[in-house]
């Protein structure tokens, strides 16, 4: 498997993402196990590939998929119809308690923010809460896009004591976006970041093998840190990446 991305909120990951390197890639499988063995009526349109777990409650996954059209053949293996001719599926699945949720992201130009967009800031994806039998639950999402300069200046505007994922200084990926979630009020509740990570093949302390570092700029002030496999990077004297753990 490999570390795709991560939530971060209060310059803590709260949720990992894995991408499968194959279809039958045995790490993914084992957490797939983990959700149909729960939920054994659950299908999908396509193979899982793509698998998140929470790092406060690692019995808490995550599987991320494309909706299909309507009128699709693979439209059966979705259980609403209102999961359909969507963008995006995020299903959450709480493993100690069997319970499902899901995060339905909307195609472009088909829904809107609750909220007017603050300067220099574009919308990345929009998405709606929903429990298992699709009852809305009331939590927006706004997926935004921007310097964090922009970004912060809306989330102050929406909300002075919100806290932030990260540091204003702090470089993202340009593929990253901002989380900015509502209640039913159109406040602002939260924000969190979901980020890319720099995958970096280094070799090892003793330099007969290689292995795959994760690293982002905010890595130095993760407060889990250790509990990420996201690492601080490490250069030698002459300014090459070297490995960060002296015991691979």
């Amino acid at each position: 498997m490999v570390l795709f991305r991560t939530y971060i909120e209060n310059k803590t990951v709260t949720n990992r993402v894995y991408w499968g390197e194959s279809d039958n890639d045995t790490g993914i499988q084992e957490m797939l196990s983990q959700i149909t063995s729960v939920f054994p009526e659950q299908t999908f349109p396509y193979p899982v590939f793509v698998i998140g777990k929470d790092l406060n409650n690692p019995n808490t996954l995550t599987i991320h998929q494309c909706s299909v059209d309507n009128d699709s053949n693979l439209a059966s293996k979705l259980q609403y119809n209102l999961l359909a001719d969507k963008d995006f599926i995020r299903y959450i699945y709480d493993l100690d308690t069997a319970t499902k949720t899901y995060e339905v992201f909307y195609k472009d130009d088909s829904a809107y923010s609750m909220q007017p967009l603050g300067a220099g800031l574009t919308v990345y994806r929009i998405s709606d809460m929903f429990d298992a039998d699709m009852n809305n639950l009331g939590k927006q999402a706004v997926y935004v896009q921007g310097s964090n300069a922009d970004v912060f200046a809306w989330a102050n505007s929406l909300n002075p004591n919100i806290t932030m994922p990260i540091s204003v200084d702090k470089e993202v990926h340009p593929d990253d976006s901002y989380r900015f979630e509502f209640n039913t009020n159109r406040e602002l509740v939260s924000v969190k970041l979901f980020a890319h990570l720099t995958r970096t093949m280094v070799w090892n302390s003793t330099g007969t093998d290689t292995y795959i570092e994760y690293t982002a700029d905010f890595a130095d002030e993760l407060t889990n840190l250790a509990d990420t496999e996201i690492v601080v990077p490490r250069y030698d004297q002459f300014g090459s990446r070297i490995c960060s753990d002296p015991n691979r």
